[in-house]
C-alpha cells in the first residue's frame, strides 16, 4: 500500500514540470467570466495563473456520540460535553488549466470535559470524607501542513470532469502533548477536596502522512454530481510521550514516558447533488462517509489496536459569489450515524479569494 501512495505521489508531482499532451485554451479567457463561471460549469481544477485562498472557520458541539454497538450515547445525560473551534486555510495556484499545486493547515482548539464523580467514604470520627474529579481534555495547536499537486482531464470541461490529487502530511506542527496543568481545590477538610485534571494535547501526526484523492463531476443542465475518495496513510510508526503524575500532599509532580503508535489509515467518500438556483447562488447536498482503521497504540510495553470508527453525515450547504473574487461556502453537519465516534453538530463557514495577479484585463 505504501509503495503505491508513494508512486502515486510522485507521478502526480512530476507531472507539474512535464507538457500535458492534447491540451486546449478554455473558449473563455476573459478574467472577469473565469472568476464568475458559476460551479455547475466550472472544472475541478483551477484556471491557468488563478490563485485561490481559502479561509474558513468551523464551530462544533458534541451531544452525543456512537458506541461500539453502533447505539447514541447522549452525553448531556451524562454531563459530557466537548467545543470545537478549528480555523482552515488553503492556497492553490494554476499551472495550467488542467494541473495546480497547493498547501493547507489549521489551527485547532477543542475542550472534552467528562461528568464529574464524587467519591465518599466514612473516617475514622464517623464523618464523611468526599473527593470529587473533574476531567477537561484540551486539543489545542496547528496541524501538519499538507503540500499536494492536482490534476484533471486534459480537456474543456463541459459535462464531465475527473481529477486525482496528490500529497503529504509534513510533520510540522508539534505533536507532543504540553506537561498537564491539574489543580486541588475546595479543600473542605484533609480528605475532602475536588481534583481537577487538565491534559493539553497539540495537533499535529508526529509523523509524515501520505495523501491521495479522486474526483468526479457530472453536470446536467442545472444539476450537478459530485463524488470524492480520500485515503490517509501514514509512513512509518511514530515515537510520542505519556504524561503520568503524582499526588503528595495536594500538589501534583509529573514525569513522562515515550510509547510506539501507528496511525489509523483515514478513508473518506463524499457524493453530492447540486442545484444552480442562479449563476451567483449554487446549493447542495453531501453525504459524507468517515472510516478510522489498521492503526495501533502502545500502552506499557504491549501493542493494542485502535478500534475501527466510521461515521455517516449528512451535510446541507450553499455556494453564494459576493463579487468576482470572493465566494461564501456555509454548510452544516448532522451525524446520523455511526461506530466509536463522536457525533458532533457543526457549522462551517470559507470565505475563498480569487485573482489572476498575472493577467491582464
Amino acid at each position: 500500500m505504501e509503495r503505491k501512495l508513494i508512486i502515486a505521489f510522485i507521478t502526480g508531482f512530476l507531472t507539474c514540470f512535464i507538457p500535458v499532451i492534447g491540451q486546449t485554451s478554455s473558449s473563455t479567457t476573459d478574467k472577469f467570466s473565469l472568476l464568475t463561471m458559476p460551479y455547475n460549469q466550472r472544472p475541478l481544477n483551477l484556471y491557468k495563473g488563478q490563485f485561490q485562498a481559502n479561509a474558513g472557520y468551523e464551530f462544533a458541539v458534541r451531544s452525543r456520540s456512537f458506541n461500539n454497538n453502533g447505539d447514541i450515547i447522549v452525553l448531556k445525560d451524562k454531563g459530557n460535553s466537548s467545543v470545537l473551534h478549528y480555523y482552515f486555510i488553503e492556497l492553490k495556484y494554476g499551472l495550467t488549466n488542467f494541473i495546480e499545486i497547493g498547501a493547507e493547515t489549521n489551527y485547532m482548539r477543542r475542550g472534552i470535559r467528562s461528568e464529574s464523580v464524587t467519591y465518599l467514604s466514612s473516617n475514622a470520627i464517623g464523618s464523611t470524607d468526599a473527593i470529587s474529579v473533574n476531567n477537561l481534555k484540551e486539543y489545542r495547536g496547528m496541524s501538519d501542513i499538507l503540500i499536494f499537486t492536482s490534476f484533471r482531464l486534459p480537456f474543456e470541461y463541459k459535462l464531465f470532469d475527473f481529477g486525482i490529487r496528490g500529497g503529504i502530511f509534513l510533520p510540522s506542527a508539534q505533536s507532543e502533548p504540553a506537561k498537564p496543568t491539574h489543580t486541588v481545590t475546595d479543600v473542605t477538610a484533609p480528605n475532602s477536596f475536588t481534583l481537577n485534571y487538565h491534559f493539553n494535547n497539540k495537533n499535529g501526526f508526529g509523523t509524515a502522512v501520505y495523501y491521495i484523492s479522486a474526483a468526479s463531476k457530472l453536470t446536467l443542465s442545472k444539476f450537478t454530481v459530485e463524488a470524492d475518495f480520500t485515503l490517509r496513510e501514514p509512513i512509518k510508526e511514530g515515537t510520542n510521550i505519556r504524561w503520568e503524575e503524582t499526588l503528595i500532599d495536594k500538589l501534583f509532580s509529573y514525569y513522562n514516558k515515550p510509547y510506539q503508535y501507528l496511525l489509523d489509515r483515514t478513508l473518506m467518500v463524499d457524493l453530492s447533488v447540486h442545484y444552480q438556483a442562479a449563476g451567483w447562488f449554487n446549493i447542495y447536498l453531501n453525504s459524507s462517509y468517515l472510516k478510522t482503521y489498521g492503526g495501533w497504540t502502545e500502552y506499557w510495553g504491549n501493542k493494542y489496536r485502535n478500534p475501527e470508527m466510521h461515521l455517516f453525515t449528512l451535510e446541507p450547504g450553499f455556494e453564494i459569489q459576493i463579487s468576482p473574487s470572493l465566494t461564501i461556502y456555509q454548510n452544516a453537519g448532522i451525524p446520523l450515524t455511526g461506530k466509536n465516534a463522536d457525533a458532533p453538530f457543526y457549522l462551517f463557514t470559507t470565505l475563498s479569494y480569487n485573482i489572476f495577479p498575472f493577467m491582464r484585463d
